[in-house]
C-alpha cells in the first residue's frame, strides 16, 4: 500500500509516518512525504507516482488541500483522500472532490487506523489476480481466498466452495500478497488473517473448517503478527 503524507506541519508528518510503520510492521507499506501542496503536485507530475491513500492538509500555506485535491482527482480518480484539518467546517468542502474521509487535529490514532483498514478493504475488495488453472485462466478476488498450500512446483488456491491450482508456487504468492493480510505460517502455507476462526497451540483454523499447522519456528512471530492485525482491525 502506498501512502502520501502531505502537511506543511513537519513534525506531524514524522508522527504520522513513525506510527503508520509501527502499526503496519508486517505490510509492506511505502509513506512518501511532502512540505507542501506544489510539492507534492511536481512530483506526481513528474514521476507519475499512483498512491493509494493520501493524507491531506487541508489549511496549507499557497497551495491549499482543496486545490491539491482537485488536481490529483483529475488523473488519480482511484486515490484515496483522507483530508486533516483543525476546523470541522472544512469537512463540509471535502465533498467537491469525493474525500473519503476527514481527520480533526489532534489526529486520535482509532480514526486514523479506522481510515487506513477502510481504504486498505476497499483495494482488497477489488484486487484481483489471474489464475492459471490447468488448462483455464481464471480471475479471482484476493479477498476471497482463505489459504493457499504448496503441492510440489505449484500451489492449492483454497476458497470457501472450491479450490484451484496454479503452476506459480508459493513463494510467488507469498512476495505477491505480502501487503494483503496474508502470513506464512509454514513453508507449505499461506492464510489470510481475515478468514481465521481460532488458534490453538501450534494450528489455527481457517472459516471453511480446516485446520492449517504453524511452524514451531515461525509461531512467535506469528501470534506478533496476527496481534497487530487484530489491534488494527478490532471495532
Amino acid at each position: 500500500m502506498r501512502i502520501a503524507i502531505c502537511d506543511d506541519d513537519l513534525s506531524l508528518d514524522k508522527q504520522l509516518r513513525q506510527f503508520i510503520h509501527e502499526t503496519y510492521r508486517d505490510i509492506d507499506m511505502l509513506i512518501d512525504i511532502y512540505n507542501s501542496g506544489e510539492q507534492f503536485l511536481n512530483k506526481i507530475s513528474s514521476s507519475k507516482i499512483i498512491y493509494d491513500l493520501v493524507l491531506l492538509d487541508i489549511e496549507m500555506n499557497e497551495v491549499s488541500g482543496l486545490k491539491v485535491a482537485t488536481e490529483l482527482k483529475k488523473t488519480f480518480s482511484n486515490t484515496h483522500i483522507v483530508f486533516i484539518t483543525s476546523h470541522d467546517e472544512f469537512a463540509l468542502t471535502g465533498y467537491e472532490v469525493s474525500a473519503f474521509r476527514f481527520l480533526v487535529k489532534p489526529i486520535q490514532a482509532p480514526k486514523l487506523l479506522e481510515a487506513i483498514e477502510a481504504v486498505k478493504k476497499q483495494i482488497l475488495d477489488k484486487r484481483t489476480i489471474q489464475v492459471q488453472d490447468m488448462d483455464r485462466q481464471t480471475i479471482l478476488y484476493v479477498n476471497d481466498i482463505l489459504y493457499l498450500e504448496a503441492q510440489n512446483k505449484n500451489v492449492k488456491i483454497v476458497l470457501r466452495e472450491q479450490s484451484l491450482y496454479d503452476k506459480n508456487g508459493i513463494d510467488f504468492y507469498t512476495q505477491c500478497l505480502v501487503s494483503d493480510d496474508f502470513y506464512r505460517v509454514h513453508r507449505s502455507y499461506l492464510i489470510n488473517f481475515n478468514y481465521i476462526t481460532f488458534i490453538e497451540k501450534l494450528n489455527v483454523q481457517m472459516a471453511n473448517g480446516d485446520l492449517i499447522p504453524i511452524s514451531r519456528l515461525r509461531k512467535k512471530l506469528f501470534d506478533e503478527a496476527f496481534q497487530s492485525f487484530v489491534k488494527r482491525t478490532a471495532r
